[in-house]
């Protein structure tokens, strides 16, 4: 059993650093048919969940995403506005840090979904959103799917 103080000293070491910096992208594109989809991907041991990374030094966050999403989907895409930053505690090392991630909309231009597996990368696919919603276990990147839907059907041009 930890101690108050000891439990203390830990959360004021993880607080006074600066926060893991990372970026993310909800790849998105829309069907001949007029159908919104977003693209997921599924790590090592893991779930379904939208592509993210660390940003570089020196590099700007919409730089990163686009990075990021070819590295880990081979798709590639217009980085857009950004959708939601999220700050959630991570262990590292074997100690606890705080990580950003800022999420931008990420048009898909070229590319075809496969895979990564250097980047621990085993499944890249299209989802509804709905599905994506169904398929996504945590709540807060099902939050910034949600924010981003209600951008994208609020920009989409009903003529188009």
């Amino acid at each position: 059993m930890m101690n108050i103080s000891a439990s203390l000293v830990v959360q004021a070491v993880t607080e006074s650093e600066a926060p893991i910096a990372a970026a993310g992208g909800v790849v998105y594109r829309w069907t001949t048919a007029g159908q919104l989809e977003i693209l997921l991907i599924k790590k090592q041991g893991g779930f379904w969940t939208l592509p993210k990374g660390r940003i570089k030094d020196g590099e700007e966050a919409p730089a990163a995403v686009a990075r990021e999403v070819a590295e880990e989907t081979s798709v590639v895409g217009d980085v857009e506005g950004m959708v939601r930053q999220v700050l959630y505690t991570i262990h590292k090392a074997g100690r606890r840090r705080r990580k950003s991630v800022t999420y931008y909309l990420v048009r898909a231009v070229a590319g075809r979904p496969r895979p990564q597996a250097k980047e621990r990368i085993t499944r890249v696919r299209w989802f509804s959103i709905g599905m994506a919603l169904r398929r996504i276990r945590r709540r807060r990147i099902r939050l910034v799917v949600r924010v981003a839907r209600a951008m994208l059907e609020g920009a989409r041009d009903p003529a188009v």
